[in-house]
């Protein structure tokens, strides 16, 4: 059991943090020529259809990462790397599910109406990419074990 969540723990991860990289790439490539329709048109469905995959990968992650830290079964004095992968981890995947959900649709709700006029991205896209920097950032630690 505990390799089969192992895997869809990693499996998740993979996919999570490939999600929100595919979603800021599409949108810097796109930024030049937001403003009409069709350009607006495509960049709501990159955020759809890869908030699509990113938010039930993350959901993923902390279930499966939940169940290994159970069926550890290790005490109170926790090595710093599992309680960083515990606590740390499970804030950020929370975190951006509730921030990615609700500026995701903000920005999809501008981009309806933005028609012919500058449409602002810049937080959408310095938020996916610190989540993605904090992603990795735990995912280092973990991997050291430190």
């Amino acid at each position: 059991m505990f390799g089969f969540m192992l895997f869809l723990h990693l499996t998740g991860l993979f996919t999570w943090l490939g999600s929100l990289f595919a979603i800021v790439v599409m949108l810097l490539i796109l930024k030049k020529q937001l403003g009409s329709q069709e350009s607006n048109t495509l960049a709501k469905r990159v955020i759809h259809i890869f908030s699509m995959f990113a938010h039930p990968s993350a959901v993923i992650v902390l279930i499966s990462g939940v169940v290994m830290i159970v069926q550890m079964e290790i005490g109170p004095n926790k090595p710093f790397w599992l309680d960083m992968m515990e606590k740390g981890g499970g804030t950020i995947i929370l975190l951006a599910l509730v921030l990615t959900g609700i500026l995701g649709s903000k920005v999809k709700k501008r981009l309806s109406i933005g028609q012919n006029q500058n449409i602002r991205m810049s937080g959408y896209l310095t938020m996916l990419t610190t989540f993605m920097i904090l992603i990795v950032s735990v995912v280092l630690i973990v991997s050291t074990k430190i």
